[in-house]
């Protein structure tokens, strides 16, 4: 079985003995391979509906893991995982705002374990923001290339603040670019850093020619396009350097 570079990233976040709960595991690959190179002694996961969950079962005895039936489990989000009941809750593959969702029906819950760790497929600037200030310390990110897309993977512990004011305004880019990613696989960091870089100049020339006063974004546009020029600078230093 040929598993993404996505899959092995996600593994890696997990330390050796901790135990975890996949939420939306669809085929399960991120467990079953945990249980398989004896990173996890136990793992629950969970998702929608039977027919989805069948896929997780389906992987566990292509595999031939024991497993019993109290780790496959139908639910919502968080619903079917006690408090306390695993170290690290992975929520992989869905959208920033929906992982926000999951994360957010019960803050106590979700923050009774040890690890996040989190893939958002979009809006990961919004996840950021939302865990810093609702009680969540970022301490890694990194990045995998899958298919066309570079994934960004963020791990997250609980902070010693429930709450906390945010750094910097909700839509501001540091929470998209971060300053940690420099830490993550540099080819990678360029590749998303200069498609962004793209986008913000297509964005910048189709708004000189508006004929409304575009002075506002423009501005914006031009703060974020220095930001990532000079992440992209300290990237080609380290590398050079």
């Amino acid at each position: 079985m040929r598993l993404s570079n996505r899959i092995h990233t996600i593994v890696d976040a997990v330390s050796s003995g901790e135990t975890v709960a996949d939420i939306g595991t669809d085929h399960g690959y991120v467990p079953m391979l945990l249980i398989k190179k004896g990173i996890s002694p136990y793992a629950i996961m969970s998702d929608i509906s039977e027919d989805s969950l069948s896929k997780a079962v389906a992987t566990f005895n292509l595999c031939t893991i024991d497993s019993n039936p109290e780790q496959f489990r139908i639910g919502n989000g968080l619903e079917k995982i006690k408090p306390n009941e695993v170290d690290d809750i992975i929520i992989a593959g869905l959208g920033g705002m929906t992982i926000i969702s999951i994360l957010s029906d019960d803050i106590d819950k979700s923050r009774s374990f040890r690890k996040l760790i989190l893939h958002p497929r979009t809006h990961s600037g919004e996840l950021r923001y939302f865990l810093y200030t609702s009680g969540w310390d970022i301490v890694k990110e990194a990045l995998a290339q899958e298919g066309k897309f570079i994934c960004e993977i963020i791990t997250a512990i609980p902070s010693e603040e429930n709450y906390r004011s945010p750094l910097y305004e909700k839509g501001d880019i540091r929470w998209n670019y971060p300053l940690a990613m420099v830490n993550t696989d540099p080819i990678l960091f360029i590749k998303k850093l200069k498609y962004k870089l793209y986008a913000i100049d297509e964005g910048l020339s189709n708004l000189s020619k508006s004929k409304y006063d575009q002075t506002d974004t423009i501005d914006r546009l031009k703060k974020d396009r220095i930001y990532i020029i000079d992440l992209l600078s300290t990237i080609n230093s380290d590398i050079t350097g």
